[in-house]
């Protein structure tokens, strides 16, 4: 299923290590999940039904947000997506 889901459910891991090849993401999942646990850092792990709705929720509030014609100066997830710098 990593091929199907693209490595996004090794999002953490990329961020941390962005050169490893998405192939070993999953290797060094377990030992990102233990110091995270060793920190109390809170690792985010939901199941593809729930990350699926979280996206399709997200993906609406930006709509609903891009559509706001209220507010002349658009500063919304729209507009943050359009403007990240990183």
């Amino acid at each position: 299923m990593d091929w199907f889901h693209g490595g996004l459910q090794f999002q953490v891991e990329h961020h941390l290590f962005p050169r490893l090849p998405r192939c070993h993401l999953r290797k060094i999942s377990p030992l990102v999940k233990e110091l995270c646990k060793t920190h109390n850092l809170p690792y985010n792990c939901v199941s593809f039904w729930k990350a699926n709705v979280l996206t399709c929720k997200t993906l609406y509030s930006a709509a609903v947000q891009a559509r706001d014609l209220s507010n002349p100066i658009p500063k919304n997830l729209v507009w943050e997506a359009v403007n990240t710098h990183g």
